[in-house]
């Protein structure tokens, strides 16, 4: 009761933005690697939570729906033309599609896919550790120039307009 968000569209926007957008952009600021090891259907918050993975190893049966996020990485994860090309249309990616739209680093048979993603996962953890931080400190930090946060929370206000205006006749 006493947490409880303010009513209307500003408790709809704090409460959302605490809970999605600042906690996926900690998510993603995780000074380790992490990786994301899909199967099945991922999508809204699973694709949310997968976005904000530093990789994503996708199952052969993976299938990817995106949609108006209040984490909307997608233009970031595969270019703006596909981006609206899928939002358009409203249909699912296959692990493949999305592999080859850059949303997805590996496609293996889901028999193997957390054994290979945990092998992956040893590789990188053999290097030194200071290293591997920097390497994703860089990397981030470019996305980081180029606006990424700052669109992830404009997207965020708009994503609150649209769920908002839903209500209208």
């Amino acid at each position: 009761e006493e947490h409880r968000d303010e009513p209307g569209i500003r408790g709809r926007y704090k409460g959302g933005y605490d809970l999605v957008v600042d906690m996926s952009l900690r998510w993603r600021d995780i000074p380790k690697p992490t990786i994301a090891a899909v199967q099945g259907y991922c999508i809204f918050g699973g694709w949310m939570i997968a976005s904000a993975m530093d990789l994503i190893f996708a199952a052969d049966d993976a299938m990817f729906l995106a949609s108006a996020f209040q984490y909307f990485t997608p233009p970031w994860d595969m270019g703006i033309r596909r981006t609206k090309e899928i939002l358009f249309e409203s249909r699912f990616l296959t692990a493949e599609q999305a592999h080859e739209w850059g949303l997805v680093n590996r496609v293996y048979p889901r028999a193997q896919l957390d054994a290979r993603t945990m092998a992956y996962a040893r590789r990188v953890a053999e290097n030194d550790p200071f290293l591997v931080r920097m390497a994703k400190a860089t990397c981030n930090q470019t996305q980081d120039v180029q606006g990424f946060p700052a669109a992830i929370r404009d997207a965020y206000a708009l994503y609150v307009i649209r769920a908002a205006g839903e209500s209208d006749p």
